[in-house]
């Protein structure tokens, strides 16, 4: 009985090993690659809260995939750059040392998605920091 058992444990095991495909790791071929959906920005780019000297960029895309963000005072010169080492699904970059009552414009991609090497760009943006305020005692 304990050997019919073992067997019959034995053989569920492989069948889950081969249907997990546990059985070992395996490159991904071209074509699978290939069949993968390209990265594309889902929700976004929005601006979720501005200061005087900071800002708050997120934005999702469908697949994994890289955060980065340009942006400078010039919508044709967007010449400074942030983001997270890491990608995702979620992309939320933080801006500081930003200049108070500054338009800002923005750029937001998300390159290299997992599996693909495809990036989706977004439109140009802006916003505004907030003037300096009043330090002033009334």
């Amino acid at each position: 009985m304990n050997m019919v058992r073992r067997i019959t444990n034995l053989g569920i095991a492989a069948i889950l090993v081969g249907l997990l495909g546990l059985s070992g790791a395996h490159a991904q071929s071209a074509d699978e690659a290939d069949s993968l959906p390209a990265v594309r920005i889902t929700h976004g780019p929005v601006v979720e809260s501005v200061t005087e000297t900071t800002a708050i960029i997120a934005w999702s895309t469908n697949v994994n995939s890289g955060t980065t963000l340009r942006y400078g005072t010039s919508p044709n010169y967007l010449d400074q750059r942030a983001g997270m080492p890491w990608g995702g699904f979620t992309h939320r970059v933080y801006l500081k040392n930003l200049q108070p009552g500054t338009k800002y414009f923005f750029q937001a991609e998300s390159a290299k998605a997992q599996g693909t090497g495809t990036s989706a760009i977004a439109d140009v943006m802006s916003f505004d920091t907030r003037p300096r305020g009043n330090n002033t005692a009334p």
